[in-house]
C-alpha cells in the first residue's frame, strides 16, 4: 500500500529578499505546496524586507550563516557568498538532515551546495538563472586569479545536479556556450506571475485612475519602469530616453508625460543606495525632475495599481535572463517596450504586444513617441494578455514543475 506521507522539498537560497530570483523560488513553492511539504534553508531572511507570502509564517524558514559578512572590506562578495552557502549546507547535512527529513532539494543562484548534497546521496534540482561567472569582469590579473577557483567550483557544482532548469531559451543557449562539457539535458521552465499579483490584478478596482495615486493630471500619459535599483538594470536608459522624448513632443503633451521609476531598494546595499542617488542626480541634470517620479520598494498592491493605471511599461535591462515584469504588464493589458535582447525577445512580439528597441536612448524614445501617438497601444495591451495565457500562464508553469518534481521523486 502506497504511503500517504507527503514528500518534503527544501529550497536552498542565499537571501530571501525582494528580487526576481526570490520571486521565482516562492512561485515554485506556491506551485508545489498543495502536494508537498515545503521549507526554506537560507543565509538571510528579514520579514520586513521580503515578499508578502513569507510574512505570515506559512512557510518554515531556517537561517544559517547570517553572521558571516557579505563582503571582506567591501570586496570579495562572490567568495563571501560561497562561504556562507557552504556553511549553510554543511551545518544542515551534519546536524539537521535527519531531523528535517527532506526528500528533494531545489538550489538556485549559488550551486556550490549541490556537490555537498550529492555526497550524502540527496536528490537535487539546480535552477540556473544565469551563469554567475558571466556576471563580473576580469580586468586585472588579481581579479582573474580570484575568480579562477570560484568559476571552477561553479562549473563542478552545476555539473553535479540531477536536474538542471533554466529560465528561458536565451539562458539555455548561454548555459551551453558557458559549460560546453556539461552534457546533461537542460530544460526551460519559464517563470510566471506570482499568484499574489494575479489575485491583486483580478481584484483591484479597474476604474482607478492615475491621478488618484499620483499628483498628476487625470489625462496624463504615464510610462512606468519596475526593476531593482541596480546598475545591471540600466535604468539610466529610461531617463535619457525621456530627455530625447522631450524634444519630440509638443510642450502641451510633454507637460502631461511622466515616467514612474519603481524599484526594489535594500537599505543594506551600498550598490542600491549609490545607484539610486545617481539616477536622481541624472534626472535633475537633464531637467526632468518634474516628469520623473521615483518610488522605493512599494507594496505589491501599490505596484499593481501602477500597472493598471499606466499606459506602457519600459523595461531597460540588456540581455536580461528572462524578465517577469513584462509578464505582469501583459496581464494588466499594457504594452511593453524592452531592449531587443535576452528573455524579452521571447515574451514580446515586436509590433504586436509591444516593441523591442535597440539599447540606446534615441531608439527607446522613438518607440515611446510612437506609443503616445498611436491609438493602437490599448489593442497591443490586449494582445499581450492573449500571448501571456498561451505561453507563460501560471497554470503552464505549475503543471510543468509538478511533472518535473514528480518524475524525479519517482525515479
Amino acid at each position: 500500500m502506497k504511503s500517504s506521507k507527503r514528500s518534503k522539498i527544501a529550497f536552498i537560497h542565499p537571501d530571501l529578499g525582494i528580487g526576481g530570483a526570490e520571486r521565482l523560488i516562492i512561485d515554485m513553492a506556491n506551485a508545489l505546496v498543495d502536494e508537498y511539504e515545503i521549507m526554506f534553508l537560507v543565509n538571510h531572511f528579514d520579514p520586513n524586507h521580503c515578499f508578502d507570502e513569507l510574512k505570515d509564517g506559512s512557510y518554515e524558514i531556517k537561517t544559517f550563516g547570517d553572521w558571516i559578512p557579505r563582503s571582506i572590506f567591501g570586496r570579495c562578495r562572490a567568495l563571501s557568498a560561497y562561504i556562507k552557502m557552504i556553511y549553510l549546507v554543511i551545518i544542515y547535512l551534519l546536524f539537521y538532515r535527519k531531523e528535517y527529513k527532506i526528500d528533494f532539494h531545489v538550489v538556485d543562484l549559488i550551486p556550490i551546495a549541490v556537490p555537498f548534497l550529492k555526497l550524502f546521496n540527496q536528490r537535487v534540482l539546480y535552477y540556473c538563472h544565469h551563469p554567475d561567472l558571466l556576471a563580473t569582469t576580469r580586468e586585472s590579473t588579481l581579479k582573474k586569479l580570484y575568480r579562477k577557483p570560484i568559476d571552477w567550483m561553479e562549473y563542478k557544482a552545476t555539473k553535479a545536479s540531477d536536474i538542471t532548469l533554466v529560465n528561458s531559451e536565451y539562458t539555455a543557449s548561454v548555459f551551453r556556450k558557458t559549460f560546453p562539457y556539461i552534457e546533461k539535458q537542460v530544460k526551460v521552465l519559464y517563470p510566471t506571475i506570482s499568484s499574489s499579483v494575479i489575485q491583486l490584478l483580478k481584484s483591484s478596482d479597474k476604474e482607478i485612475s492615475i491621478d488618484s495615486i499620483l499628483d498628476v493630471p487625470k489625462d496624463s500619459f504615464v510610462f512606468i519602469s519596475i526593476n531593482r535599483f541596480h546598475p545591471a538594470k540600466k535604468l539610466e536608459l529610461a531617463i535619457e530616453a525621456m530627455s530625447r522624448l522631450k524634444l519630440l513632443l509638443d510642450d502641451s503633451v510633454w507637460s502631461k508625460t511622466y515616467l514612474v521609476m519603481i524599484g526594489g531598494y535594500d537599505p543594506r546595499s551600498d550598490i542600491n543606495m549609490i545607484y539610486f542617488d545617481k539616477l536622481v542626480s541624472l534626472s535633475e541634470t537633464l531637467h526632468l525632475k518634474e516628469n520623473i517620479i521615483f518610488l522605493k520598494s512599494p507594496s505589491e498592491s501599490k505596484k499593481v495599481q501602477f500597472l493598471l493605471t499606466c499606459n506602457c511599461l519600459i523595461y531597460t535591462p540588456i540581455n536580461e535572463h528572462f524578465g517577469i515584469v513584462p509578464l505582469e504588464a501583459m496581464m494588466a493589458k499594457k504594452p511593453v517596450i524592452a531592449c531587443n535582447s535576452g528573455g524579452p525577445k521571447e515574451t514580446i512580439n515586436h509590433g504586436v504586444n509591444g516593441y523591442l528597441c535597440e539599447p540606446n536612448p534615441e531608439n527607446l524614445a522613438e518607440f515611446m513617441f510612437k506609443i503616445i501617438n498611436d491609438n493602437n497601444f490599448e489593442q497591443m495591451g490586449k494582445n499581450g494578455n492573449i500571448r501571456l495565457n498561451q505561453l507563460f500562464s501560471n497554470e503552464l508553469f505549475s503543471d510543468k514543475l509538478k511533472t518535473i518534481v514528480s518524475d524525479a521523486l519517482d525515479s
